[in-house]
């Protein structure tokens, strides 16, 4: 076992007010595991891997790192790890891209040959190479956090801690740091802590999930199995596009998506019973085809977000 989080608690206090940011978590990552900690805005996310990569300190519990504490000694994973910020915190704009990944080798002090080697590998793997010697003032938000990332693992960390990789990003540069991230993780065997709220980021890139709400685990386990959790199978159903179909969508509290002036999209649940057959008798609805949906994060973890508030 690699890291252990024991009983795990963080309250930060307002005023007159506290605020249980981490609630008695416990959890743990063995070598290689890639594991994403979900849950929306304000779940405890950033707090419990800043606590893990000992850059906070928590008011109960404890943190594991081969079986030695880190609140004890939190000297033995400095240096072993690296720490991927929100936004674009770990460049440096006015320096050029080679010039960032060399200054964070020195910081970690690792030899300048062997920097430079690795930088060379990294700005390849990363498709930064082409402009390695631009200020990165120049680059787009992709191409910033690709060399965040780079910044991250020139020290070769045995622990790489993401925080919301994503954040930032337009919708294409978003699908090309996905994967670019299981492409390195993939190939580099590395142990990576991932915070998002990014739900089909972290289905994409993970094989293990832990997912937080208001400060305390609600759901843990191997990304593939929580898959199997979606109790009700859903149907995509593609329509003819019309104004009366559109009308009755609407009518029956249908999110739908106009695809093209022929097709609409939308979405059945199988417990849906009166609806289907509602949609399939009515004579304003022509179907053009019928799909059984794969359950998916956004889809699964929506319900059980649900299931949770409507249980408080």
């Amino acid at each position: 076992m690699l890291l252990e989080v024991r009983n795990l608690t963080k309250v930060y206090k307002r005023g007159s007010h506290q605020i249980k940011a981490n609630d008695n978590i416990s959890f743990f990552v063995e070598r290689g595991d890639v594991l994403g900690i979900l849950g929306p805005n304000g779940a405890g996310k950033t707090t419990l891997i800043k606590q893990i990569a000992t850059l906070l300190i928590p008011d109960q519990g404890d943190i594991l790192y081969k079986g030695v504490s880190l609140l004890k000694k939190p000297e033995i994973i400095r240096g072993r790890f690296s720490f991927l910020w929100e936004g674009t915190q770990n460049v440096y704009h006015y320096l050029t891209g080679e010039a960032n990944i060399l200054y964070f080798a020195y910081l970690n002090q690792v030899p300048s040959s062997v920097a430079r080697r690795r930088c060379e590998e990294l700005l390849k793997k990363l498709d930064l190479y082409e402009v390695k010697d631009q200020y990165v003032f120049t680059y787009s938000a992709g191409m910033r956090k690709k060399l965040a990332i780079a910044t991250c693992l020139i020290n070769d960390p045995e622990v790489v801690f993401l925080d919301e990789p994503l954040s930032g990003l337009d919708v294409l540069a978003a699908a090309e740091l996905t994967e670019s991230i299981k492409s390195w993780v993939k190939e580099m065997g590395k142990t990576v802590i991932i915070a998002s709220h990014r739900m089909d980021f972290v289905e994409k890139v993970t094989n293990k999930v832990l997912w937080l709400k208001e400060g305390k685990v609600i759901l843990e386990g191997k990304t593939e199995d929580l898959k199997n959790l979606s109790k009700e199978e859903e149907y995509i159903l593609y329509l003819r596009n019309s104004a009366k179909a559109r009308e009755k969508l609407r009518k029956y509290e249908l999110q739908f998506e106009i695809l093209s002036d022929v097709t609409l999209k939308t979405t059945l649940r199988l417990g849906q019973k009166e609806l289907f057959y509602s949609v399939f008798s009515d004579p304003d609805f022509e179907v053009l085809n019928l799909e059984k949906k794969s359950p998916d994060f956004e889809a699964i973890f929506r319900r059980l977000y649900g299931e949770c508030r409507e249980s408080n």
